[in-house]
C-alpha cells in the first residue's frame, strides 16, 4: 500500500490543524476572528481506493482512512440553511466517457454511474496517484473541535457573517486529482439547502 497522507493549508501556509484548533480554544477574545474568512485546503494523496461493479456499470471512489476529518464541510442541523450535499460540476471525460456522478452527502465515496470496464481500468491503474483537495474559508470552530466552513449549527466560536464583507456563503469545493497528470478528474461543488 502506498504511504497516505493528509496536509492543511491556512493561506497556503502548512499548518498542523489540531494545533491551530488547541490554540483557537484558548485565544485572547481580541484575536477569536485572525482565522475567520481565511482559505482552508486539504489534500489527502494515496488514500484513494477504487471498486468497479461491472454488472451495474458502477465505479466508486473511496477514501480508505477518510478525507478532512477535522473540517465540518456539512450542516449540522435539521432545517436550517446550510451546506447539506456535494454535486458533481464538472467530470473529466477522458475517464468517465458519458458516465454521470451521484450527488454525494459524504467526503468518504464518491459514486460514478454508466462507466464501462474500459475507463474503470484507467482510473485501477492510477489509483496510488488520485488526489483529493477539500477548500473552502473558514467560518468557526464547531462545538466537537472541528473547523467549521459554514456558519451553520452548534458553533463554539462563530465568525461574523460580514467576514471580509464576503458573506457567510462561501464556497466549498472538492476535487479529485490525477498527482502525475495534474489533471482535474471530477470537481464537486457543495449544495445550499434547509
Amino acid at each position: 500500500m502506498a504511504s497516505c497522507s493528509e496536509i492543511y493549508r491556512i493561506n497556503n501556509q502548512s499548518i498542523l490543524l489540531y494545533k491551530t484548533i488547541n490554540w483557537w480554544y484558548d485565544c485572547l477574545p481580541n484575536e477569536q476572528y485572525l482565522l475567520c474568512g481565511k482559505t482552508i485546503k486539504c489534500t489527502n494523496n494515496g488514500n484513494a481506493h477504487i471498486e468497479y461493479t461491472q454488472s451495474k456499470s458502477v465505479l466508486k471512489i473511496s477514501i480508505r482512512e477518510g478525507l478532512a476529518d477535522q473540517l465540518s464541510i456539512f450542516k449540522n442541523c435539521d432545517g436550517c440553511l446550510g451546506p447539506s450535499s456535494l454535486r458533481c460540476i464538472w467530470d473529466n471525460k477522458k475517464y468517465f466517457g458519458n458516465g454521470k456522478a451521484a450527488p454525494m452527502n459524504d467526503l468518504n465515496q464518491f459514486v460514478f454511474f454508466h462507466i464501462d470496464k474500459i475507463q474503470a481500468r484507467v482510473l485501477k491503474d492510477i489509483e496510488k496517484d488520485i488526489v483529493f483537495i477539500v477548500e473552502g474559508n473558514i467560518m468557526g470552530l464547531m462545538n466537537d473541535g472541528k473547523i467549521a466552513l459554514h456558519n451553520t449549527g452548534t458553533i463554539l466560536k462563530r465568525c461574523p457573517n460580514n467576514t471580509e464583507k464576503k458573506g457567510d456563503r462561501f464556497p466549498i469545493t472538492v476535487k479529485i486529482i490525477n498527482a502525475m497528470t495534474e489533471e482535474i478528474i471530477a470537481k464537486y461543488l457543495v449544495n445550499w439547502s434547509n
